[in-house]
């Protein structure tokens, strides 16, 4: 089957590099994706490639989520597999003129008893991907979202 895939993206006042910072480190996405639980670093050192996360998701299996590209101040990748799943979320942020322009393509390939529902999931994934970039966006500017 052919995965699912979503994108978004989102323009953020803030600087490249404090969007960058923030974002490549996935200990902070409980904060701004509501379906993320927990999101555990098992690794030592700083966030890199090899960088792993213990994650686990309101309706969803745990996740081991691994940097498997880093770039600083661009682009990073994580991806991830549980029982389900595989998971791929690729993220770009860009200088914009009033900050920074963050953009997110998530790729997912689901096994077993979700094979099937590609479509279906796709439809729910996209509002909540931007939800999700506009929490972020919420959050490094200082506001709340609903």
């Amino acid at each position: 089957m052919r995965p699912v895939v979503v994108s978004a993206a989102v323009d953020i006042d803030r600087p490249p590099a404090e969007v960058f910072d923030y974002c490549s480190d996935h200990r902070h996405e409980p904060e701004w994706n509501p379906m993320m639980r927990q999101a555990e670093k098992v690794t030592d050192g700083p966030v890199r490639v090899g960088t792993r996360y213990a994650t686990r998701f309101a309706k969803a299996p745990p996740m081991v989520m691994e940097c498997t590209r880093y770039h600083r101040p661009d682009t990073w990748t994580v991806d991830g597999k549980s029982a389900l799943m595989t998971a791929t979320g690729t993220f770009r942020v860009e200088p914009s003129t009033h900050g920074s322009h963050l953009a997110m393509r998530m790729e997912l390939g689901l096994r077993g008893p979700l094979a099937w529902a590609g479509p279906l999931l796709r439809r729910r994934m996209q509002p909540m991907i931007e939800q999700d970039l506009l929490n972020v966006k919420a959050v490094l500017e200082g506001a709340q979202t609903g």
